[in-house]
């Protein structure tokens, strides 16, 4: 008898809804890990396949115990092998995974993998049934193909910058979280279950494409508004939910403060909690265009009374609108020390050497109640399951191994400690 998360019961034994899957993940930086490590946190065996350069993330920085934290939280749950697909000893070996895989993932610029001798032809001809997913910055077979594609680069191409400048009254500016990547790697996770469906149905693989660009525009919920010649909004309720601002408690705290003060219900909330229905007839604010034109002033009378309150609940309990959220503007370290990320198990520490001082990384948000599912605490070196996966999934012997290191068709990199401790 099982509980899960939500409080569900059940009388079956609890397994994960992709555990019978073996993904090959070939991708490096983002889009593709998240991608990966998606169908890792569903269950799925995904054996990260690097070149002997290596992840690029893995030399990010900060570090802790000799690993890039930035690659522990996209690659958490995956076993890590190095294979140089460059040397026929190396391609064969990859080719031999192939057969016994369910799915290949790669995010390499368009061509590449053809160039490799590796495209959907040849992998189909190995295994039938297997489904490629590519996932790039502009998709495959257009005059953007070409070009490289970091999340920088798309957000800039995709409106998503020029958005956040026209947001922010700024000129444009980058966003630091990389949007385009986790749309990109969410939308071919989605796309990759879509796939497998069909394949149960039909029994055929198939080649997936999915562009980072496309994922933006779809995930950028103001993309239509924008797109169309709509002209500034100068009343009603506007499209959008990133126009409320934050003010200051007593405290020296931040909140956000879900209602925008330009619109009419929200305004008139605003006034009757500070007790100023006074302010709705004065000119600055007796219009939505006129309190769009005067929202530093409204802001200000708005941030004034809220430096009154101690805590974001008070401030939500005193415009007691159900509509109108008063949320605290948290780190993440806050978050994950709050009842509510412990209750929901909303972080997985992740333990590189001894025990001590584990890296935090987000838990997956899905809880089933017939299912487990979620990160495994795991987190590879370059290479540091080459041995066991090659020997376990393709049969090969010590001297075999040996062998293709020598050649250097597989290699790693493993810290000392981390080899003696798991010899």
């Amino acid at each position: 008898m099982c509980t899960t998360g939500h409080g569900f019961v059940s009388s079956l034994p609890m397994t994960a809804p992709l555990d019978d899957l073996l993904v090959l993940d070939m991708t490096r930086a983002l889009a593709g890990p998240i991608a990966g490590r998606m169908l890792s946190d569903l269950g799925a065996r995904v054996i990260k396949v690097e070149p002997p350069a290596g992840d690029l993330t893995r030399t990010t920085k900060p570090r802790h115990e000799s690993m890039a934290v930035y690659f522990v939280q996209a690659n958490v749950g995956k076993e890590c092998i190095s294979i140089d697909v460059t040397t026929p000893e190396g391609k064969d070996v990859f080719l031999q995974l192939v057969e016994r895989a369910d799915v290949v993932l790669e995010n390499f610029r368009a061509g590449v993998l053809d160039r490799l001798g590796l495209g959907f032809d040849v992998l189909q001809s190995v295994n039938p049934t297997i489904i490629l997913a590519s996932v790039s910055g502009y998709g495959q077979g257009n005059s953007w193909s070409h070009r490289g594609a970091f999340a920088v680069a798309v957000q800039a191409e995709t409106g998503l910058t020029a958005d956040i400048a026209k947001r922010r009254n700024t000129t444009p500016a980058n966003d630091p979280v990389s949007q385009s990547d986790v749309y990109g790697g969410m939308t071919a996770a989605t796309a990759l279950l879509a796939a497998l469906h069909y394949r149960n149905r039909t029994g055929r693989g198939q080649a997936i494409d999915v562009d980072m660009a496309s994922a933006t525009l779809f995930a950028n919920d103001m993309t239509a508004t924008n797109v169309g010649d709509y002209g500034e909004v100068t009343d009603g309720f506007r499209a959008g939910s990133n126009w409320p601002r934050c003010y200051q408690l007593k405290t020296g705290r931040w909140v956000v403060i879900s209602g925008d003060s330009a619109v009419p219900g929200a305004f008139r909330a605003f006034l009757r909690a500070m007790g100023q229905r006074e302010l709705a007839d004065d000119p600055r604010f007796d219009t939505m265009e006129a309190r769009m034109a005067n929202a530093e002033a409204l802001d200000a009378i708005i941030g004034e009374w809220v430096a009154g309150f101690e805590t974001a609940a008070d401030v939500e309990a005193a415009i007691g609108v159900s509509t109108m959220l008063v949320a605290d503007v948290r780190t993440a370290s806050e978050i994950r020390d709050t009842p509510w990320a412990q209750e929901r198990g909303a972080f997985l520490d992740v333990t590189l050497r001894d025990g001590a001082n584990p890296v935090s990384v987000p838990q997956s948000p899905w809880r089933f109640s017939e299912s487990s599912a979620g990160a495994r605490p795991i987190v590879g070196f370059r290479g540091e399951d080459n041995r066991r996966v090659l020997a376990e999934l393709l049969g090969l012997s010590g001297e075999a191994l040996d062998q293709l290191e020598e050649s250097g068709a597989i290699s790693d990199r493993v810290p000392p400690w981390r080899r003696d401790a798991t010899a």
